[in-house]
């Protein structure tokens, strides 16, 4: 186990050193997924499929490029039952508790992606930006 977020900084740094089209891929997924699960909620099986052709096309595209989904760190993303028959999403990563009893951590995809862009601004400005 790693302390300090040393897990979390190392994570962010792996996923920002793969190819643009892998994060184009990940956003890509996650904006399909959750259409697809607000389709499904709103029982609308046009809206669905039309979410359904985005993943699709998401796929497709990446290995347009020679990557696969291994390649690209797709995030975990499931959907959450509300009350009254609503869904709701959740989507982000699985990794190795930094600290604490706990033996994983999740990140949440907006905290990633705002990781993301703060190592971006920070590599663009030389220097490291940590989650």
């Amino acid at each position: 186990m790693r302390v300090n977020g040393e897990n979390r900084s190392s994570f962010i740094e792996v996923l920002s050193g793969t190819p643009e089209a892998c994060g184009l891929y990940r956003r890509g997924y996650v904006r399909g997924f959750r259409e697809n699960v607000k389709a499904l909620a709103a029982e609308d099986t046009e809206a669905q499929k039309r979410a359904q052709k985005w993943l699709s096309d998401n796929r497709r595209e990446i290995e347009g490029k020679g990557l696969i989904e291994a390649d690209c760190s797709r995030p975990f993303c499931i959907i959450e039952p509300l009350q009254n028959g609503q869904l709701d999403t959740w989507c982000g990563y699985r990794l190795e508790a930094d600290e604490g009893s706990d033996l994983y951590q999740w990140l949440d995809w907006e905290t990633v992606q705002a990781a993301l862009q703060r190592s971006k601004q920070g590599q663009q400005h030389g220097t490291k930006n940590a989650l």
